[in-house]
């Protein structure tokens, strides 16, 4: 990153923060920059208008961390898009970042891991964005752990059914085919003493939803669940 980079004030006087810009895919990239300390919150991006905040997280609050805290954005936008820099909206005031071309590796594991629950979090405005993305949290998504009490994912004869009352808005999943999402449409309920929802299914990305997958997680509007996979 060049100097005039990280120094060259704004017209408003303000001196831009440096980033790093990973290009994940056609439409879809993470920015990456050292967090202020004030901690701002990202809203939205004022600027460029082209630009679309899907979701962001905060890494490296805790002490000793080697990079020091750092933000990443997740954006729908074409790196072209990008070359000038971003204004991000903040709680606190508006950010500017210049950023610079990276390559994928300068998020470590820790940051992809955080990347990726924030993604899954993302709501329905997220699953397209998180098939451009998925390239970069694949591994620490197959890492997630499915909790024995998950409620399970089953192939009726008719398509898939959930165990339980929560509907999530999406489902990721893992088929022979590879990775596919798609967007829950109707969920009809079947009360008893072990509840289960027959998913009405729109696919997204990737994979159709046809058979019973490897692996699956729901998706909900603030979180995700790590399903098991079984006979209804």
């Amino acid at each position: 990153m060049s100097a005039t980079a990280v120094v060259r004030p704004t017209g408003d006087g303000t001196v831009p923060v440096p980033g790093q810009l990973v290009e994940a895919a056609p439409g879809a990239c993470v920015l990456r920059f050292p967090l202020p300390p004030s901690l701002p919150i990202p809203l939205h991006i004022a600027a460029p208008e082209s630009v679309r905040l899907v979701t962001w997280v905060f890494s490296g609050l805790e002490a000793g961390a080697p990079d020091g805290p750092v933000c990443l954005l997740a954006l729908e936008a074409e790196g072209a898009a990008l070359r000038e820099g971003v204004t991000l909206a903040t709680h606190f005031r508006d950010l500017v970042v210049r950023s610079e071309p990276a390559a994928s590796d300068v998020l470590p594991p820790s940051e992809r891991t955080l990347l990726a629950r924030a993604l899954l979090s993302a709501g329905t405005a997220g699953l397209a964005p998180l098939g451009r993305l998925f390239g970069l949290i694949e591994a620490s998504v197959i890492a997630l752990p499915v909790a024995e009490d998950a409620p399970d994912l089953a192939d009726e004869d008719h398509g898939w059914s959930l165990g339980g009352t929560a509907i999530p808005h999406g489902l990721l999943f893992r088929a022979r085919a590879g990775w596919g999402c798609a967007r829950v449409a109707g969920a009809r309920l079947r009360f008893g003493r072990h509840p289960r929802q027959h998913l009405t299914l729109e696919p997204v990305w990737g994979a159709a939803p046809e058979g019973l997958p490897e692996r699956s997680i729901a998706l909900h509007a603030h979180g995700f669940t790590a399903l098991t996979i079984g006979a209804s």
